[in-house]
């Protein structure tokens, strides 16, 4: 699964990182923290961020355990800057996640080759 969510933001043109130990450049930062992969991109005056988190068991209390909003990023002067949140579980395993979290995390539902169906976040208005 990994491999696939990997393969899909390397299309969407993001440098990947596999369970980085440490954060991989001085404007990024965490704490009791390690994401299954990690991206950085930056076009058009926009540094973009991503973390994943691969579940093939979700499980909504491990996740919220996992201190992923522990991230800062600090994009150079004059540029902005987001930080995107990934979560990747298999198919047919949908229906273990807590579609609320929606509000800051992207849900992809991936299967054998490619990334089934992607659900955006949702932000309140």
């Amino acid at each position: 699964m990994k491999a696939i969510v990997k393969r899909e933001l390397e299309h969407e043109r993001y440098a990947v990182l596999e369970e980085p130990l440490f954060p991989p450049r001085e404007k990024v930062s965490w704490s009791s923290y390690r994401p299954d992969l990690l991206g950085y991109r930056s076009e058009s005056g926009t540094e973009e961020l991503v973390l994943v988190e691969c579940e093939t068991h979700p499980n909504m209390k491990r996740l919220g355990a996992k201190n992923t909003f522990s991230v800062s990023f600090q994009p150079y002067l004059f540029r902005r800057g987001s930080v995107r949140r990934i979560l990747a579980v298999p198919q047919g395993r949908l229906g273990a996640v807590d579609m609320r979290i929606r509000n800051r995390w992207e849900i992809w539902v991936v299967g054998g080759s490619s990334p089934l169906d992607k659900f955006p976040v949702v932000r309140d208005h």
